[in-house]
């Protein structure tokens, strides 16, 4: 099976390190869009308000909503954006290395979807699905959102190709109320480890002590939460994903078996906000039978070369001393 950090990979990405998965390229794309975001906002002509405010027809108004809507409306936006772009990528000039990745994921996602309608499907699948479809939302939401304010910026998109590709534009909304602030509430992560494979993390309200054992949910106004999990031997970030679900099944990358981890989440109104981290919990991902015989093989390898150069030290000794007792004579 295939994820999107494999396909990110395949495409010139380095989302994951041999023994970190999960991000040094949608790392970087999410600081670039935490970064970027902000700029684009202030670049935006009428960034503090549009004018539009909550007066937007509501079939735009729809289309932004599917984001955060079910598996098919997700998908529905992704796969609309994709078509969108490729048609006018000689005028709109989206960069390849992020188009080809949300194409991957689309792709990809279109044959999970499938699959997982029906009785063959897996939960290895269903997880491999909703992890997928996270992240691939995750960059439209982020660095593709960022991209498309830039390229409105500068008079190459305008704003009804912004809505087209499913976003609203700085300042427009859908309720009555200008952009709120920040949430102040700090996320809590609950990790178990389900296999040498995946994760499933709980993203909750801080409950304080033993609040492990508690599902409090999520504040109010929060639609949102970022994942980032780094490597402890590394100190390199090997996961960075939005999500808005409560319950995530996160695969984590080759090679990161019998290491440990570092996850921490942190509760977002809007996707660029500055996040607040939580607790930040460690965890360690089981090593297989395979990992196991591995090491015995390596170690017997290692064994076997020290005795060699155990011989031939004594092999050089004994010549020494015959030499010796040659030259004794």
């Amino acid at each position: 099976m295939y994820t999107l950090i494999e396909i990110l990979n395949q495409s010139g990405y380095t989302i994951f390190d041999p023994t970190n998965v999960f991000f040094t390229p949608v790392s970087n794309l999410g600081l670039l869009s935490a970064a970027g975001s902000s700029l684009a906002f202030a670049l935006v002509p009428g960034a503090k308000g549009t004018g539009r405010g909550s007066n937007i027809p509501e079939g735009i108004l729809a289309n932004a909503r599917r984001w955060h809507n079910t598996i098919d409306d997700k998908f529905g936006n992704i796969d609309n954006l994709v078509k969108l772009v490729t048609a006018h990528q000689q005028t709109w000039a989206m960069p390849p290395d992020l188009l080809q990745p949300i194409t991957d994921g689309r792709d990809r996602l279109q044959s999970l979807i499938n699959k997982c309608r029906s009785p063959q499907a897996s939960t290895a699948d269903r997880a491999e699905r909703n992890a997928l479809l996270a992240v691939t939302v995750g960059i439209c939401l982020l660095p593709v959102k960022t991209w498309a304010y830039g390229q409105y910026s500068a008079g190459v998109l305008t704003a009804e190709d912004i809505h087209l590709l499913g976003f609203l534009l700085p300042g427009e909304h859908g309720g009555r109320r200008e952009r709120t602030g920040a949430t102040k509430v700090l996320a809590e992560v609950k990790v178990t480890v389900i296999n040498g494979e995946f994760i499933r993390v709980v993203i909750d309200c801080s409950g304080g002590e033993n609040a492990a054992q508690v599902v409090h949910g999520w504040p109010p106004g929060v639609r949102q939460a970022l994942i980032v999990i780094t490597s402890v031997k590394t100190g390199k970030e090997v996961c960075r994903q939005m999500t808005t679900h409560l319950h995530n099944d996160i695969r984590m990358p080759d090679g990161s078996h019998g290491e440990q981890y570092v996850i921490k989440a942190a509760f977002l109104k809007h996707v660029d906000d500055e996040p607040r981290f939580g607790n930040e919990p460690t965890f360690s991902m089981p090593r297989t039978t395979e990992d196991l015989a591995a090491t015995l093989d390596r170690q017997h390898h290692e064994d076997f070369d020290a005795q060699m150069q155990e011989i031939e030290r004594h092999r050089q000794e004994i010549e020494r001393i015959q030499t010796e007792m040659k030259a004794k004579k």
